[in-house]
């Protein structure tokens, strides 16, 4: 029985992971963890499952295989780090995470002989999406690049953690490392960069676009999320396959999809 424990179990995306925990023959939900602002701490969020403020973490870790963190980069960097230290597998959903704090949870998991699972989208088309941008990009080097991402208008951070990666991929294949964030005024012919916009308006729940434009033609890549059980399941994914790893190392969910 793979005994699990959720930080951020009251956000939208945590909420669902709880559900679909408690939904599998071989998941046991054995806590939640909750900010200490947000009244939720001490109340059971499902039957027989009560919540837990930041205090309450190390002793929780203890009793789970796996924590998965799904709140936001600063409760991560406190959440993250407690979790490893008590012995349990994390599985971080969590964007905006600091090159620091990622070398920290590497260090960590190879000093602590567990294992942790990094990606800022559990998405299994997501994934896919991102190795066609490697394709893409390692076929048609010379192509201009540009982003779009489109989200709700209450994400907090942009450009979104999946268009961050979808970047950083492409410009691994095509040697491209200029970055540009939307443009504004007279800038001038475009140079070798590339170009990543973030859109907020609505309830849209996640797309991304990425176009490989040439002199007479163009590709244009683009995933939709329709759901945040897309999110949710994948998570399930991630979470069966970590459990039994205790190899030292921070693994990434094409990994776990074998890409």
């Amino acid at each position: 029985m793979i005994d699990v424990a959720v930080a951020g179990a009251t956000g939208k995306l945590g909420s669902m992971v709880c559900s679909l925990v408690r939904e599998q023959a071989d998941m046991r939900l054995v806590g939640a963890v909750v900010s200490a602002e947000g009244g939720k701490a001490g109340t059971e969020i499902c039957p027989g499952v009560r919540a837990v403020g930041p205090d309450g973490l190390e002793e929780l870790c203890h009793r789970c295989t796996v924590l998965v963190d799904v709140t936001n980069a600063a409760a991560a960097e406190r959440n993250v780090p407690v979790a490893i230290k008590a012995g349990a597998n994390v599985v971080v959903g969590t964007t905006g995470l600091s090159p620091v704090l990622l070398e920290r949870i590497g260090a960590m998991v190879r000093a602590q002989g567990t294992s942790a699972l990094v990606t800022p989208n559990f998405s299994i088309g997501v994934n896919v999406f991102w190795k066609a941008c490697q394709t893409l990009a390692r076929a048609l080097p010379e192509y201009e690049v540009e982003i779009i991402e489109v989200h709700h208008d209450k994400k907090k951070d942009a450009p979104s953690g999946t268009a961050v990666k979808a970047a950083q991929l492409i410009a691994a294949e095509n040697g491209v490392d200029r970055f540009v964030h939307g443009r504004n005024g007279m800038v001038g012919a475009r140079g070798r960069e590339i170009g990543i916009h973030a859109v907020r308006a609505g309830d849209v729940v996640g797309e991304h676009t990425v176009i490989f434009a040439g002199n007479r033609e163009r590709i244009e890549l683009t995933h939709r999320a329709h759901s945040r059980m897309a999110f949710a399941e994948g998570c399930i994914v991630a979470i069966r396959w970590i459990a039994p790893l205790r190899d030292g190392k921070v693994h990434g969910m094409d990994e776990v999809l074998g890409l």
